[in-house]
């Protein structure tokens, strides 16, 4: 059954103390001797600025090989943001590594999706960081970078959306595959079903002072 992560929309900054943390805990596709290693996330929006994204993972043993955009980040160790403002309109996808090196792609699926920087030259804000417990990135995405991408209006409002959050490193020493909303077809390797995204749904910030 699809998680639901519940979280704010804030008037100026994200307050991230009163954010809620979300953990990526559901593996699937494991090794016979499974690495899980602990990971988590906090999301929020800032109205008419664009969506935040805090994650972190303990991950001690890193791979990185990926030094441009649009690699394949997703065989290094990566966390990853999968995001739809409209179900119809299909979602987006940022990747991560450690060194804030990132891949974005638009599309309605696994196939025919298309990179971010061939719709427009705008483009997210990403940051990594090593730290003594693991290593994890920032994640800012304006909301004018959306509103391109997908040709919709989007002012980051309170409101329901969907989406989901991973951890995963497919050549890593030990490949693994985490996910905060579980994918049910255990068969088929890969995040892109959104058939079994989260709900994430955004409140208004009722307790913001001034």
């Amino acid at each position: 059954m699809s998680k639901t992560y519940e979280t704010f929309c804030f008037e100026h900054e994200p307050d991230w103390k009163k954010v809620p943390v979300g953990k990526i805990n559901c593996f699937q596709w494991e090794e016979k001797v499974p690495f899980r290693p602990k990971s988590v996330f906090q999301m929020c929006f800032v109205k008419n600025k664009g969506i935040f994204v805090k994650m972190h993972s303990d991950e001690k043993e890193r791979r990185i090989t990926c030094r441009e955009r649009d690699e394949n980040i997703w065989e290094d160790s990566c966390l990853e943001f999968f995001f739809s403002p409209k179900d119809e309109k299909g979602y987006m996808n940022t990747e991560m590594n450690p060194c804030g090196v990132y891949l974005t792609q638009i599309g309605k699926g696994r196939e025919n999706r298309r990179f971010l920087k061939e719709l427009t030259a705008l483009s997210p804000e990403v940051k990594g960081y090593e730290d003594e417990n693991g290593w994890g990135t920032e994640l800012f995405i304006p909301c004018e970078v959306i509103e391109k991408a997908f040709e919709i209006p989007f002012s980051a409002e309170a409101g329901t959306y969907h989406g989901n959050f991973y951890k995963c490193g497919d050549k890593t020493k030990t490949p693994h595959y985490g996910s905060f909303s579980p994918m049910r077809k255990k068969l088929t390797l890969g995040f892109h079903d959104p058939e079994y995204f989260a709900t994430i749904l955004v409140k208004e910030d009722v307790t913001k002072n001034g």
